[in-house]
């Protein structure tokens, strides 16, 4: 998968060298890290990209352009099946509220709905959490049947 590039960030594709850095507690190279990075959940997200193995379907860090600091990380959760794919992010909590995590989503959903094996790009979040709920709408998801404990969202194609 390509870098993908919006107006203020890079989604950079984590190759697996970096990924398997990462998911050791190492920070890759050649990076600059925000306060915060890496965050709680890291080690999980990366790792779930290390155990699906799918190069387009991985992780990526969230690099703002302007200065090259890695604020956050979006990836899939897995590759696609039976036409959906799940995502997860996070921001690290100085880089919040600025729409880094929305402007990150809707670059990684266009990008995966435009994939022919994608017809639906899903992701949860827990029910407290607003401002992920907030992104995810603004991204152009709407909200699923609830789940217990979570709050599930799933955007389509067109």
């Amino acid at each position: 998968m390509p870098d993908l590039d919006t107006p203020r960030l890079r989604l950079h594709a984590l190759t697996a060298a970096e990924a398997e850095a990462l998911h050791t507690g190492a920070l890759p190279d050649g990076w600059a890290y925000a306060d915060g990075y890496p965050m709680p959940d890291t080690k999980d997200g990366v790792g779930l990209y290390l155990r699906h193995g799918e190069q387009d379907y991985g992780f990526h860090f969230v690099v703002h352009r302007d200065d090259g600091v890695v604020v956050g990380e979006i990836g899939f959760v897995g590759p696609p099946q039976g036409g959906a794919v799940t995502i997860g992010y996070a921001i690290v909590p100085a880089a919040r509220r600025q729409g880094y995590a929305t402007e990150a989503i809707t670059a990684l959903t266009e990008w995966a709905l435009a994939q022919p094996a994608v017809e639906n790009v899903r992701a949860q979040t827990l029910p407290d959490n607003e401002p992920s709920v907030r992104a995810l709408l603004r991204a152009g998801f709407d909200e699923d049947e609830p789940a217990p404990r979570v709050r599930r969202f799933v955007r389509f194609a067109g």
